[in-house]
């Protein structure tokens, strides 16, 4: 915070800064806490949990469309979409998150700016989504081929699930996302809702923004670094599974978030922010 104070003053005159600084250093403490955090939940969700759909848990659960290179639509510069799951295993995955969400188990916020949702690790979905992943690498080298890994591909991944509430009874609902990028080599966005009035996904092009229409299983693929937000949403629900693939090739030698070559922290029995220490990579 010392550093940060320094390099920001100009910009903090007539601001609070010690309620600044007590919000970044929350920040920072929530962040540390969130691998030691989702290793305890992961066990007592292990333990506690009553699927609805147990076959999510098998090593292949999905019906996962063949991709091909002519199946993918460019949105936009940067921006693709291509059919990856039926409608009927979205509704399964909608209704598992659903029904998860009702057990009152103890879980993490998906991450610093969406209040609601579920770290998929924690429920266990580890191999569904590194499935899903695997079946998505070989096109995303293709379309992307900086930033995947040239030897280990997408070797890591952040999984979770985003809600956007606009029904009159949503309590502490998240309505809308500011404009960001993720902390990702690549995203892959699952859209698992329709019928929502408002919520459109936009990204950066050209002068200004320009924004999606989502249509459920279809997925949209995107550089992680490209800026893009989500419009508030006005009418219904929209839930989607969001999936940052991480390339350690392609992060250790620059920090997606700082651009700064990255001063790494070890952590334990996760595969952490998708860096990968000399020692793991021997």
């Amino acid at each position: 915070t010392d550093q940060f104070l320094k390099d920001y003053d100009p910009h903090l005159k007539n601001l609070n800064k010690n309620q600044i600084v007590e919000t970044i250093e929350a920040e920072i403490s929530r962040r540390r806490s969130i691998h030691p955090k989702k290793v305890a939940n992961r066990q007592i969700i292990k333990e506690s949990y009553n699927f609805l759909y147990p076959t999510l848990l098998i090593p292949d659960p999905l019906n996962l469309a063949s991709l091909k290179k002519e199946d993918v639509k460019t949105e936009l510069s940067g921006v693709y979409s291509f059919p990856l799951l039926p409608k009927d295993e979205c509704k399964q995955l909608l209704e598992e998150f659903l029904h998860f969400k009702q057990s009152n188990l103890s879980h993490q916020r998906p991450n610093s700016m969406n209040k609601n949702g579920i770290l998929l690790e924690e429920l266990g979905l580890d191999s569904l989504i590194h499935r899903i992943v695997k079946h998505i690498e070989p096109i995303a080298k293709e379309l992307f081929p900086d930033l995947v890994g040239e030897n280990e591909g997408f070797d890591s991944f952040k999984a979770f699930t985003v809600e956007y509430d606009g029904q009159q009874d949503a309590r502490n609902p998240d309505l809308e996302l500011d404009t960001h990028f993720d902390n990702a080599e690549v995203t892959l966005n699952i859209p698992l809702t329709q019928g929502f009035e408002g919520s459109e996904l936009y990204f950066e092009y050209k002068n200004g923004f320009k924004s999606l229409q989502m249509e459920v299983g279809r997925a949209i693929l995107h550089s992680g670094r490209l800026l893009h937000g989500v419009m508030p949403i006005e009418e219904g629900y929209r839930h989607n599974i969001i999936i940052w693939m991480r390339s350690s090739e392609v992060r250790n030698r620059m920090c997606p978030m700082c651009k700064e070559v990255p001063q790494l922290e070890k952590v334990e029995e996760t595969t952490g922010d998708g860096f990968t220490t000399i020692e793991n990579q021997n």
